[in-house]
C-alpha cells in the first residue's frame, strides 16, 4: 500500500439477491430481482464530501456528492450505497475503480464516488435513478 488511506469507518450497504429455497434469486411481479440490504463496517477508509449544490434559494443544500477510497478486496459494487461517518447515505455512482500500486500491477485500493439523496439530512432516504 503507498500509504495510509484513513481512519474513516463506512458502512456499506450491499445489495443482495434474496434467494428462494434452491438458491436460485427471486423475482417481483414486474421481473426484478428481489435484493435486500447487508450492512458491512469497513474500517480504514477514506471519504470527503466534493460538491455540495444548493436549490435556487441558495440556502438549502439539496445534493452532496462525495468520494472515498475502500481497502482493496472491498465487496463493493455500483447498486450499493455507503454512510459517511457523520451518518450521511450516498449511493454509489458507477463501479469502483481499483487504484493500482506505484510500480506494481497489486490494488493499492479502491476509489468510490457517491451522491447523497435530495434530502441529505435523512439517512434514511436514498436517491432512487
Amino acid at each position: 500500500m503507498v500509504f495510509e488511506l484513513g481512519n474513516h469507518t463506512l458502512i456499506l450497504h450491499r445489495r443482495v439477491p434474496v434467494l428462494d429455497g434452491n438458491g436460485n434469486p427471486t423475482f417481483d411481479a414486474y421481473g426484478r430481482r428481489v435484493v435486500t440490504n447487508q450492512d458491512v463496517p469497513v474500517s480504514g477508509c477514506d471519504w470527503e464530501v466534493t460538491e455540495a449544490i444548493e436549490n435556487e434559494s441558495n440556502v438549502t443544500v439539496v445534493r452532496l456528492d462525495g468520494r472515498g477510497m475502500l481497502p482493496p478486496g472491498t465487496p463493493a459494487d455500483y447498486t450499493d450505497a455507503v454512510t459517511d461517518p457523520t451518518g450521511r447515505k450516498f449511493e454509489l455512482h458507477g463501479p469502483p475503480r481499483p487504484v493500482l500500486d506505484i510500480g506494481s500491477d497489486t490494488v493499492d485500493h479502491l476509489e468510490i464516488a457517491g451522491r447523497s439523496s435530495l434530502d441529505s439530512s435523512n439517512t434514511d432516504s436514498r436517491e432512487e435513478g
